[in-house]
């Protein structure tokens, strides 16, 4: 798996194949065929070990600190090198291959479940609208979307500077929406 995610992030998905990984890591292509049926189970393997996990914030921290929390965790993400090469990579091999749309998806699916636990957390502690919880993934998007745009750009620096101000945004734009929700009762 380290031979196959080191040819992944040298010369991206072209780059995996039974043979490369044979030569970098000097196992038998038999023991290689013993692991993965096919050179694409094992580009599907070799992204899948590579996807970010996100952990919700323990239940004692603050709604506001756990998102300023999570959003670094983003950045750090989208700033890692290996990172920044895998994802462009998955996103347009998703639609060629179901087993790197089945690992996108369950990778949402994951993150979407954290912002649900935390946003559960901030309309509880009053700092957001129950309505962000009706469209959680707009709601993501708008929170994320800053910070995605950001390292496509590369112009801005992803520091915790970025982060809170993103936060601090996000945060803005709830109340206002919240407060225009009950002007219009």
């Amino acid at each position: 798996m380290r031979a196959a995610t080191e040819l992944l992030v040298e010369g991206g998905p072209e780059a995996v194949t039974v043979d490369g990984v044979v030569a970098r890591s000097g196992v038998a292509k038999s023991t290689v065929y013993r692991h993965w049926q096919t050179r694409d189970h094992l580009l599907a393997e070799t992204f899948k070990a590579c996807v970010p996990q996100f952990e919700a914030p323990p239940p004692e921290v603050a709604f506001e600190t756990g998102l300023i929390e999570l959003v670094h965790h983003m950045i750090a993400i989208v700033t890692d090198e290996r990172w920044r090469r895998f994802f462009p990579a998955m996103l347009l091999l998703r639609e060629q291959q179901p087993a790197l749309a089945a690992i996108d998806s369950d990778m949402k699916a994951q993150q979407l479940g954290v912002y649900r636990e935390l946003f559960e957390r901030g309309v509880a502690e009053g700092v957001l609208p129950p309505s962000s919880l009706s469209d959680l993934e707009l709601s993501m998007m708008l929170l994320l979307g800053p910070v995605l745009m950001a390292s496509i750009m590369d112009d801005i620096d992803l520091d915790d500077a970025f982060a809170d101000r993103v936060v601090e945004q996000f945060l803005a734009g709830q109340v206002v929406r919240a407060d225009a929700a009950s002007i219009r009762r």
